[in-house]
């Protein structure tokens, strides 16, 4: 991976050199999955579910996709929804409405670099 691209990925909050030791370090199967990630249905099935504060949808969702992203270093958006899924744990989705805009703008740029690659 050339250096632009990874500063881009870094500055985008993917966290590169464990995930890469994580695929072996073969970048060309990391960014297979992690291409992929864009044709997840966790995410909407999440912003869905705490949008009609449906606790236990959010909770399933939520921690799927805290996996994926977990798994593909997709670290900013990661560290938002990590806090909202523990309240669902815990049964408390108070609040979560105001978490979710930020967790979505994080996701968001995530996914339109991912899209650039």
């Amino acid at each position: 991976m050339d250096k632009e691209l990874r500063e881009k990925l870094s500055e985008s909050g993917f966290e590169l050199d464990m995930t890469l030791q994580r695929f072996m370090g073969n970048e060309t199967l990391y960014f297979k999955f992690l291409k992929k990630l864009p044709a997840d249905q966790n995410y909407e099935a999440f912003v869905e579910a705490v949008d009609k504060k449906d606790p236990e949808a959010a909770f399933k969702s939520g921690h799927t996709l805290k996996g994926v992203m977990s798994n593909l270093g997709v670290d900013g958006p990661l560290q938002a929804l990590l806090p909202m899924v523990e309240k669902l744990r815990a049964n408390e989705a108070e609040g979560l409405e105001e978490e979710l805009k930020e967790f979505k703008a994080r996701y968001e740029k995530a996914l339109a670099v991912i899209k650039e690659l």
